[in-house]
């Protein structure tokens, strides 16, 4: 009979170290949190720059004029800790436009190093006197995944850039990227100059 017993107990004793080895508790992966993204609406931005477009009404404008009618222009997302952040210049000279759309490639080249892909889009309106180029820049760990530069060619270069005001992991922040290229997109289609 004690043998029977000792091993119905070894046989338990087994059969409760496989389950427990099986299913070990164990932390769970972090995870992340779930982002409604607000409807989209915009209206007309009139101010003293050079150009208007429509903006998101979800969004702050913050305008910093400098010499030689230069600016910067910060539309900011503060539900959503972002920030496109805008320079607009004034072209002095044909040399000068090819100088800063020169500075605009080696910027993202800069990113080469940590992107993925790079991926290029042709802004052409001659209608609109509007040339640009957009680059959607793929990576986990690219500090600025959405960038532009427009012109009219002879007067005015605006470039701008997406920021996050914090260490961005673009892996789960993509919804939200994709949310600001559309917005960012808006910006451009519904861009004019004065």
């Amino acid at each position: 009979m004690k043998h029977r017993l000792y091993y119905l107990l070894l046989g338990m004793l087994l059969v409760l170290s496989a389950c427990r080895q099986a299913n070990p508790e164990a932390p769970k992966p972090l995870g992340y949190f779930r982002l409604d993204l607000p409807e989209r609406q915009y209206s007309r931005v009139d101010t003293t720059l050079p150009f208007t477009f429509e903006q998101s009404d979800r969004t702050k404008l913050v305008i910093t004029q400098h010499a030689h009618g230069n600016c910067w222009v910060d539309i900011d997302y503060p539900d959503l800790n972002a920030t496109l952040k805008m320079t607009c210049l004034t072209i002095p000279s044909p040399d000068s436009l090819r100088n800063l759309i020169y500075s605009e490639e080696k910027m993202v080249k800069f990113h080469y190093q940590k992107a993925d892909d790079v991926e290029y889009s042709v802004v052409r309106d001659e209608d609109a006197h509007l040339w640009g180029q957009i680059y959607d820049i793929k990576g986990k760990e690219v500090a600025t995944p959405f960038q532009f530069w427009l012109t009219d060619s002879t007067r005015h270069f605006v470039r701008a850039t997406l920021y996050f005001n914090f260490t961005p992991n673009n892996d789960s922040l993509q919804p939200v990227i994709d949310y600001l290229r559309e917005d960012a997109l808006h910006y451009i289609n519904t861009f004019e100059w004065k």
